[in-house]
């Protein structure tokens, strides 16, 4: 699950955020004061600040310098309104900030936050077209960002790699193009890895594809739910790299 800092003060809007934001994300509420959130964007170690712009004054420069300084990597997102935007306007010009407006729809800001989330990944279900087209084509299915980057990384030397962040995902994806293998996240919210696997065994075409899960849990009762549903491999995060790859070396 990735983690968010968000950044303000503690009104209603960071209320009603974040009681969207943590239906899917991992959150740290921490206030305004410029020291306090400096300390707890090293102290956190987020995947993405959010910072709501209520009631932020000129004095609160220095917090976004700090963000476009030193955490020139890490994506930042602003929520409020066009005039919450006026004294900030010249940090957007850095690449890692966007703004949402405050007045959106739920569904339009989660799409967005997600859109932020996944930008410096391949699109969904799409090949890397500088990767060899005769390597064989692992699909990975996982709500987290974080966790794809990582997978992505250990496979792509040896496999073209293709990244979804949820079952529905998959499924169009799969649509598109069959891959030799699928990585797959047992616990994503919505439609979880055990409905997931049951769409993709239900389907003619896609039934016979090797399926390899990843769980955070390492609980007897869980694993034995996980091999319940007979994996072709299961894999505790994080998954070391040297058995993923002799596992798929295997399968594909």
């Amino acid at each position: 699950m990735n983690k968010i800092l968000f950044i303000g003060r503690f009104n209603e809007t960071t209320k009603r955020i974040h009681a969207i934001l943590a239906e899917q994300y991992q959150i740290q509420l921490c206030s305004d004061n410029v020291s306090i959130a400096t300390s707890m964007l090293g102290m956190y170690g987020p995947d993405l600040v959010l910072v709501n712009l209520e009631g932020l004054e000129e004095g609160h420069k220095e917090l976004f310098q700090t963000l476009v300084t030193n955490e020139d990597e890490l994506p930042v997102i602003t929520v409020g309104t066009e005039d919450d935007r006026i004294p900030f306007l010249d940090f957007y010009q850095h690449k890692c900030i966007q703004h949402i407006d405050v007045n959106v729809d739920k569904d339009t800001f989660m799409a967005q936050m997600n859109g932020v989330l996944m930008a410096d990944m391949d699109a969904i279900g799409e090949l890397d077209a500088s990767q060899e087209l005769q390597r064989k084509y692992v699909l990975l299915v996982d709500d987290s960002p974080v966790i794809l980057r990582g997978m992505k990384q250990m496979l792509e030397n040896e496999y073209r790699v293709g990244m979804v962040t949820s079952g529905e995902q998959a499924m169009k994806a799969l649509a598109k193009q069959k891959p030799d293998a699928i990585i797959l996240d047992y616990e994503m919210p919505g439609c979880d890895g055990r409905e997931t696997l049951a769409m993709i065994r239900a389907q003619e075409e896609t039934k016979d594809i090797p399926v390899v899960f990843l769980t955070g849990h390492g609980d007897a009762e869980h694993i034995r739910s996980v091999l319940d549903l007979n994996p072709s491999a299961y894999f505790l995060k994080p998954p070391k790299a040297e058995k993923i790859l002799e596992i798929l070396s295997q399968l594909v």
